[in-house]
């Protein structure tokens, strides 16, 4: 999570790769001569003078300070701490707003290796498949191993309607897959909500917290509140997080006032810094079940922590992915900036989740493929026999699940009808409009229906 302040006040976790909480400010250092920093101050000054005066080409002064600053923080080996120059300042702004130009993943850095903490749900990076704890290992066949994270996102980024290709290593298969995503304008819809049919369960997904989700969420609970819904499932899985005030906000409106949402500690986790209360009664007070998985992070874990530790609902899934860092962001000139991590937030229960997450009250595995199957996908893939059956196939119906299954045989492709059905009906959910809801195969939604009826 981000906190910001400049000339308003606002909270952002960035969507390209950012995460923990950011308290920003305006800042002007001031060194003292006894301070004994100042001796390599005066040693850095002598190495740039030496640079400027004598290497053999003419230095730019501006990429000379820049890269100097961003190795001495890159020396704090820290992926939540870094300089954002004025594009990279820019970019944060903009993903914020919810609406950028890239292909939809939240990535971070960890030993070395780019790690995948989660697509953003109606991405091309989702609807190709990328999955969380994916290692991203070459961006358009070019080795990224321990490059600086900037570097790597402004690779992933670039033109709309362009192309880049992402080779991923992924766990419990042997070799690695190549996915090609198409660059392109995302706006996102961040709040979907509807009444699951014949339940009388409310349903709202929430896929990243942005400018606007708690207006959003807000109309939903408004309209389950009018149509007499007491019971709510609310769908945290794969949200990688967003704006802090948004999820402070959002847990409000499920809290009765002054329940504490989230603090944040500062260094030795003695110092409580902030706490965050609900501020007003509770806009919904029926019966709540959290989804989340292991995609479910940041200000997904801030609103599953409050509502789970003040006993207001029940978590249903995998672990959440553990992202409870703290930063501060200092503004510095000419829209450029640095963020530092001070600090970690902390449940109500005074639990820190970072590297750790939120194990759910009810732990219920996605329904996944074996490794056997998997290699069978792949050759799907790879060999374009999907591609090509779903650029002629669109409806998910009897024929079309037989007409697939004689494909499956004619190339020797071994899966199971339900495997075959699933893969089917994503492929072709890539192409068309997705459902809110798949009862099908969404075996997570369909016991979370069950246990708040009851049943």
């Amino acid at each position: 999570m981000i906190q910001w302040l400049r000339k308003r006040s606002f909270h952002i976790a960035s969507i390209a790769f950012l995460a923990g909480i950011f308290i920003g400010v305006n800042i002007a250092f001031t060194v003292s001569a006894q301070e004994p920093s100042f001796k390599y101050l005066d040693f850095f000054h002598q190495v740039y003078q030496l640079i400027r005066n004598e290497y053999v080409e003419q230095p730019d002064s501006k990429n000379l300070f820049y890269g100097a600053i961003r190795g001495m923080i890159a020396s704090l080996n820290d992926p939540f701490s870094r300089f954002l120059d004025e594009q990279e300042y820019s970019q944060l702004k903009e993903e914020t707003s919810g609406e950028f130009i890239g292909v939809g993943i939240e990535i971070s850095a960890k030993n070395g290796d780019i790690v995948v903490v989660s697509p953003i749900d109606g991405t091309p990076a989702m609807k190709a498949g990328i999955q969380p704890g994916d290692i991203i290992y070459k961006i358009d066949s070019k080795p990224i191993k321990n490059k600086n994270i900037n570097d790597i996102v402004s690779m992933i980024r670039g033109k709309p309607h362009t192309k880049v290709t992402l080779s991923i290593i992924r766990e419990g298969i042997d070799e690695p897959i190549d996915i090609e995503l198409e660059r392109l304008p995302i706006k996102l819809q961040t709040v979907n909500y509807a009444v699951i049919d014949s339940t009388g369960v409310g349903y709202l997904r929430v896929k990243v917290f942005s400018e606007d989700t708690a207006t959003e969420v807000k109309k939903a609970l408004q309209y389950f509140k009018n149509n007499n819904i007491n019971k709510c499932i609310f769908d945290l899985r794969w949200n990688p997080g967003g704006l802090l005030d948004q999820a402070i906000t959002i847990s409000d409106m499920f809290l009765p006032k002054g329940t504490m949402i989230v603090s944040t500690k500062g260094r030795g986790g003695k110092e409580t810094l902030q706490e965050y209360r609900a501020s007003s009664n509770p806009l919904f007070t029926g019966k709540c079940i959290i989804l989340v998985n292991k995609g479910s992070a940041s200000a997904s874990e801030i609103v599953s922590g409050a509502l789970k530790d003040n006993n207001r609902a029940k978590l249903l899934g995998e672990k959440t992915f553990g992202k409870g860092s703290v930063q501060k962001f200092f503004n510095l000139d000419d829209n450029t900036g640095v963020t530092l991590t001070i600090a970690k937030y902390y449940t109500p229960s005074g639990a820190s989740i970072h590297g750790i997450g939120i194990q759910p009250d009810y732990v219920i595995p996605m329904a996944t493929i074996s490794k056997d199957e998997q290699k069978q996908i792949n050759i799907l893939i790879k060999e374009k026999i999907m591609e090509k059956f779903i650029s002629t196939h669109t409806k998910y119906d009897e024929p079309t699940k037989q007409e697939f299954r004689q494909l499956l045989e004619k190339n020797s492709i071994k899966l199971s009808d339900s495997t075959a059905n699933f893969i089917l009906k994503s492929e072709i959910y890539r192409f068309t409009k997705r459902p809110l809801y798949d009862l099908e195969f969404d075996n997570q939604l369909t016991e979370a229906i069950k246990i708040i009826n009851g049943q």
